[in-house]
């Protein structure tokens, strides 16, 4: 999967988050733009922004869509979820205390391999 696809699968997901998307690419290279970078400076600060109203509704949603993206199988995709999303939920701890429920199988399984290495 290309960063472009993967970009599009999260606005597809996610279509709450387009306006905050073209606002983070319209300035870099567009649909183009590293997934990494996406992912870490769109999605992460809107989870984190969700996290502190306690909005469940929007982090029902968010966690839906990380799943979703789990489930392409792709190994582009799962690294960009775990080195750009769940690396920070990991290191913000009251963040991750709120969020861990709502991660579907994948994720959770994902969050608690890297919290196990953590620990080690």
């Amino acid at each position: 999967m290309t960063s472009k696809e993967l970009n599009m699968k999260l606005i597809e997901y996610m279509p709450e988050i387009r306006q905050r998307y073209v606002d983070e690419v319209s300035w870099q290279e567009q649909d183009e733009t590293g997934s990494h970078i996406v992912f870490g400076d769109v999605l992460v600060p809107y989870i984190i922004e969700k996290t502190v109203i306690d909005d469940d509704q929007s982090l029902k949603r968010i966690f839906e869509a990380v799943e979703k993206i789990f489930s392409l199988d792709d190994d582009y995709a799962n690294e960009v979820i775990i080195l750009s999303v769940l690396e920070a939920i990991l290191y913000k701890e009251i963040l991750n205390k709120k969020v861990i429920k709502y991660m579907g199988l994948n994720t959770k399984k994902a969050f608690d391999k890297m919290e196990k290495a953590r620990m080690l």
